[in-house]
């Protein structure tokens, strides 16, 4: 009979609308993002709040938070039709348009006389969204995800089971790796993610490695089945993903959480790191100039640790916790160091990495060039250059040729599809002068910007010769002037 009741009840609901027309002339305006605290001073009181949202398809997430009596609210549209009913939290994709909540008690009887609530409403609202630099609030929806950078760790809160936080990252590179995971969490804590339309790829409550096309991406942190048994919860996020970047930390050679990201590391000169947690992953990358066996060791371990071995095309060679030899072709390889099957044994793990390989460092001149100079040093001696370097759309570029060439690299130019292809040091790269797109050992890559064809040169931006050929570049700003090598 109850059942019955209630169902008469919400379709009396969904066809007069608002139970209340007293509300217009008090209705409370709730910002996005903030918290608004009030009271309920008796059963019969009800209080309204408007909400406008200026997006399409957008979400909409509206909880109450730290009540001292037992209080709903429902939602309603412009056209004061329910959406949703007797609620403590709503998640919604929803159009743009003007909203209302009425929060009032639940069932009190004569048990409560009154009942203060935090309600909070985060939407897209048309302003530019300004995050708080520590809670970084308000990011309580996709729209207003805080964007986190590859390899930083993001330490914040879930402050109650109806929290939810979000975040944001572009990828550059098709089928570059993806490493999410949570660690320190004081509470037991999830995270979806999500891709630019919105579609759930994978749920986890520790890590997730997978490879994703280049594009935006969503992460939602959130508690996992608390039901009452935590207030709230702290947790470490961190993200590392495929970016334009390559600089590393020089002590602990972050962020190599992905292939992408790995850390160039001199044959026979150990590395001594550590995995930081049982999600951590460590990848370092070698070049072999020819053919020949690698040897690899991992010794002065301090928890159960191993590693693996990749080709250029992703692909598992080999592995082990001690050592590996192995011959291989010229190329660019790469080795994976994690953690094996810690459990709850182990917190953090340390080890001490060598590679053996041949011919591990090749001789290349040393490059000096002048903005707007044609005039170049190579190990102190000039040359001239048809064309000088140049800036264009806050991009300098530089002649690909004669850099790639003083760099000791073969350049070959197709003239029938205007590719040209790089080859130095067993890595193999291919551009268009005609298009963003390049492939570096197979692996595609986009150019924030065209290389540019000017009387017969291609120039490309500086910032590719120093990613696609494996070159430090240093850049002096006083007298601009740039030094490749």
């Amino acid at each position: 009979m109850k059942k019955h009741i209630l169902s008469l009840f919400l379709v009396m609901f969904a066809m007069f609308g608002f139970a209340s027309t007293s509300n217009a002339s008090n209705t409370i305006y709730l910002e996005s993002g903030n918290t608004h605290s009030n009271t309920l001073t008796s059963p019969k009181e009800s209080q309204w709040y408007q909400i406008n949202t200026t997006q399409d398809n957008s979400d909409i997430n509206i909880y109450l938070a730290n009540t001292t009596a037992p209080i709903r609210f429902s939602l309603y549209d412009s056209n004061k039709n329910l959406i949703e009913w007797n609620s403590t939290s709503v998640f919604k994709t929803l159009k743009a348009g003007t909203y209302y909540i009425e929060v009032y008690d639940y069932d009190w009887g004569n048990s409560y006389s009154s009942g203060s609530y935090e309600i909070k409403a985060t939407y897209s609202s048309g302003k530019n969204v300004t995050h708080d630099p520590t809670t970084f609030e308000p990011n309580d929806t996709r729209e207003n995800a805080f964007p986190i950078q590859s390899g930083k760790k993001i330490s914040s809160l879930i402050s109650n089971e109806n929290d939810v936080d979000f975040y944001k990252f572009s990828t550059t590179v098709d089928n570059g790796d993806v490493n999410i995971y949570l660690a320190n969490t004081s509470a037991p804590i999830k995270f979806n993610l999500y891709d630019s339309n919105k579609n759930l790829i994978a749920s986890n409550n520790s890590s997730l490695f997978k490879s994703l096309k280049a594009g935006t991406y969503y992460i939602e942190v959130y508690d996992f089945y608390w039901d009452r048994q935590y207030s709230s919860g702290t947790y470490d996020l961190i993200a590392t993903y495929s970016t334009n970047s390559k600089e590393h930390n020089p002590s602990t050679f972050e962020p190599n959480d992905t292939l992408e990201n790995a850390f160039p590391i001199k044959s026979n000169v150990s590395i001594n790191s550590q995995i930081s947690n049982s999600s951590d992953i460590d990848f370092y990358s070698i070049t072999l100039n020819k053919e020949g066996n690698v040897n690899i060791s991992l010794s002065n371990t301090s928890a159960p640790i191993r590693f693996k071995i990749y080709d250029a095309n992703k692909k598992w060679l080999d592995g082990g916790s001690e050592s590996s030899s192995k011959h291989l072709a010229a190329g660019t390889y790469y080795i994976e160091v994690y953690a094996d099957y810690w459990g709850d044994q182990y917190s953090s793990g340390t080890y001490t990495l060598t590679a053996g390989y041949p011919n591990a460092i090749a001789k290349s001149n040393e490059i000096l060039l002048y903005l707007n100079s044609k005039t170049a040093y190579i190990n102190g001696k000039s040359k001239t250059l048809a064309i000088a370097p140049f800036t264009k759309h806050e991009t300098t570029f530089v002649p690909l040729r004669f850099v790639s060439e003083e760099l000791g690299a073969k350049v070959n130019w197709n003239s029938k599809n205007n590719d040209i292809t790089v080859q130095l040091n067993g890595s193999k790269i291919i551009l268009n002068t005609e298009s963003y797109y390049v492939t570096v050992n197979g692996n595609g890559k986009i150019l924030q910007v065209k290389p540019e064809v000017i009387n017969g040169t291609t120039f490309v931006p500086l910032r590719f010769v120093s990613e696609a050929l494996g070159k430090s570049v240093l850049w002096n700003a006083k007298n601009k002037s740039i030094l490749i090598k």
